[in-house]
């Protein structure tokens, strides 16, 4: 026997398999063994349940029978050896099982989507064999991307819910804006940048930002630009992802005639009349929803972003698209150092000032508000234990995908917060930033572009008005009699962004009454503001 191959073992009781010294079943009852695992296994509604290792397909018959609404087996095989073993055996057809055969941990989370993380509220792992000790390693990797997927949508989900409908009515306002500013794929600059994010270790950076402000191009997130500006240090580009209103008091210090702000489509709209005639807009899909399709093939789609959900990931992602050279990134903690939330100066530290008292201390609020977030410790880029919390884990990530996508580019300048995957700056680097040098000639280069005519604005805001008043009307009807038209559904895809933020989004089956009245009058209150926008051209 060796381990090139499986080797098949028959029994009186059915078939096992042997491979690299790991015996798929025992051999005294192999398919009773499987049977007895998925009989024992406790499940829930809406469960994605993982079997790691198809083994030789024993006990899946058994798992299908005893699934409860809403859930479904993924099984995943890391060995196309086992894989064919398996095939050869037999294995169960039902819709409700997904069988792959991958060594990559990715084609779980593909899977996932192919399935909709919707439907499910929680993972659970069901070893049917001892397949999985073949590759332990990957099948737990494969556990923890489908759960991280699952709160990620979950996550998301629940942020729709929250601010969908503001998102959808900034991005109407903000389209009606797109005739005063330019698109942010126009601007380019062959400097090396800064990003300056708002985290406690933007203090330490201070003195080498100002050393170095000669010759990078600082590019700062809202938060991070009131304590630059009180250091003489105005940014040249500031970057604003945030639909609430509660960011605009980071725009109440100076920002000179100068300072450039990238923003998403979705952002506060009060923001971007702050820079006249130096807004250069961007557009994250917060949900996918058709307008960005209609607005693209309009031409009046800004550049795409993914949506990365933190403004400082957002940052280098913008930073690293302006420039060919490095992306030094500072204030990008993911975590509260010494327990602070922000840096100097931010406006939340000034609120934790202003609200000091004798029986508030320094410091108090920032206490108070990390453990409401439920936070958890991890080890920082020393080593050393540092408090945050799922959000923050999950924007570090976000970020350590765009870096490992930049060949080398970024170097993390910070020597506190969590480990960002980035090149930690050297000796070398920092004095190469230190050297500063004056300034000629424009720094960013595409600033004077403006590409969206009033005329094609115009028009799209107007076809979009009609597009929800003949929606109105469908779904009004449909609200009455309980049924809807061939267009009334065409409608309810069409017009997706006004029903995004519901809690009950449509499935296959027709809407009820209720969410047809809902739709119906958010129709018509996005009806309005789309011809209010389109007045004010």
């Amino acid at each position: 026997m060796t381990d090139e191959e499986p080797v098949l073992l028959p029994t009186e009781k059915g078939l096992t398999a042997v491979w690299k010294a790991v015996s798929l079943y025992p051999s005294s009852d192999p398919v009773e063994y499987a049977r007895r695992k998925a009989r024992a296994v406790s499940l829930s509604p809406r469960t994605l349940i993982l079997v790691p290792s198809v083994g030789l397909g024993h006990g899946l018959a058994e798992l299908l029978e005893r699934l409860p609404d809403g859930c479904a087996v993924l099984c995943v095989e890391a060995h196309q050896q086992i894989m064919a073993l398996a095939m050869a055996a037999g294995l169960p057809r039902d819709s409700r099982l997904l069988v792959i055969r991958s060594d990559s941990e990715e084609a779980a989370i593909q899977a996932l989507h192919t399935m909709g993380p919707g439907r499910f509220r929680r993972v659970i792992e069901v070893p049917l064999s001892a397949g999985y000790r073949l590759a332990p390693a990957f099948y737990a990797g494969v556990r923890r991307l489908l759960e991280a997927g699952l709160r990620e949508h979950w996550r998301n989900r629940l942020t729709l819910i929250a601010l969908g409908s503001l998102q959808v009515r900034n991005a109407i306002s903000n389209i009606g804006s797109l005739p005063f500013a330019g698109d942010f794929s126009a601007l380019s600059t062959s400097l090396p940048i800064i990003v300056a994010a708002a985290g406690p270790s933007l203090d330490d950076a201070i003195p080498l930002i100002r050393a170095s402000r000669g010759c990078v191009v600082l590019l700062a997130v809202d938060t991070a630009l009131p304590r630059l500006c009180a250091e003489g240090l105005s940014p040249d580009v500031v970057i604003a992802l945030e639909a609430q209103a509660a960011n605009l008091e980071d725009f109440l210090a100076d920002r000179g005639s100068e300072v450039i702000l990238a923003c998403d489509l979705s952002c506060h709209p009060l923001v971007p009349r702050l820079f006249p005639g130096r807004t250069f807009f961007f557009s994250s899909e917060f949900a996918p929803l058709r307008i960005f399709g209609r607005l693209e093939r309009a031409g009046l789609l800004p550049a795409v972003f993914p949506a990365l959900g933190s403004v400082g990931v957002a940052a280098v992602h913008a930073a690293l698209r302006l420039t060919t050279a490095n992306v030094y990134v500072t204030g990008l903690d993911f975590s509260f150092s010494g327990g602070r939330t922000h840096a100097r100066g931010t406006p939340r530290h000034l609120a934790g000032l202003c609200t000091a008292m004798r029986t508030s201390a320094v410091g108090s609020d920032a206490f108070q508000a990390i453990h409401a977030r439920s936070p958890s410790v991890s080890a920082d880029k020393n080593g050393m234990p540092v408090l945050t919390d799922s959000v923050m884990l999950s924007y570090r990530e976000g970020l350590v995908r765009t870096i490992q996508g930049a060949g080398g580019r970024v170097v993390d300048l910070g020597t506190t917060g969590l480990d960002l995957g980035a090149r930690r700056a050297r000796s070398p680097d920092l004095a190469s930033l230190a050297r500063g040098g004056s300034r000629t000639g424009r720094q960013i280069s595409g600033t004077d572009t403006r590409p969206f005519s009033r005329s094609a604005v115009a028009a799209f805001l107007q076809a979009e008005a009609r597009i929800l008043a003949a929606g109105e009307k469908l779904v009004g009807e449909a609200a009455k009699s309980g049924e809807a038209a061939a267009e009334c559904l065409e409608f309810l895809r069409e017009g997706d962004y006004a029903w995004v933020h519901f809690p009950d989004p449509p499935d296959d089956t027709v809407p009820g009454r209720s969410f047809f009245a809902r739709a119906g009058a958010a129709a018509r209150t996005y009806k309005e503001r789309l011809r209010r926008a389109a007045s004010l051209l």
